[in-house]
């Protein structure tokens, strides 16, 4: 019986470590939904004051339940795009890391998903607008 108990141990220790790792891997980052959330806000208060006018390739709901690794690819590009044209702080870039961070981890299985170049062209606030629903479907999908 002594002898029995180590090995359930290293069992039972083994098994919580896998459970640990695969939670730390599922496509989830409510973090993300509150940093866009803001993001957007700051866009917001920014274009009242400047005529900024910035065009990014917006993914729609519909790329994401067809294409979700695609689409979040997709926002993590043109997040690089909207901080550069609007010269935002180096803290912003960070969303690029987080989104290209959670595409990795979403299983695709479509073959047929659109560039993101052929995406519908949008405002910075529409574009972070579907940011903002397409992580919010994600967290309930994978959260």
């Amino acid at each position: 019986m002594q002898r029995e108990r180590p090995a359930l141990v290293s069992v039972f220790v083994f098994l919580c470590s896998v459970n640990i790792i695969a939670i730390t891997q599922r496509p989830c980052s409510r973090d993300l939904y509150v940093q866009v959330e803001s993001l957007k806000e700051k866009v917001s208060n920014i274009s009242k004051k400047l005529s900024l006018n910035c065009s990014l390739y917006t993914p729609t709901m519909e790329d994401y339940e067809i294409c979700p690794r695609t689409t979040m690819q997709c926002f993590a590009s043109e997040i690089i795009v909207l901080t550069h044209e609007w010269e935002l702080e180096p803290k912003w870039k960070k969303l690029n890391r987080l989104l290209s961070r959670l595409a990795s981890r979403i299983n695709q299985t479509a073959s047929k998903c659109r560039r993101c170049e052929v995406m519908k062209e949008e405002n910075a606030t529409t574009f972070l607008e579907n940011l903002l629903w397409t992580v919010e479907k994600s967290n309930s999908d994978y959260c």
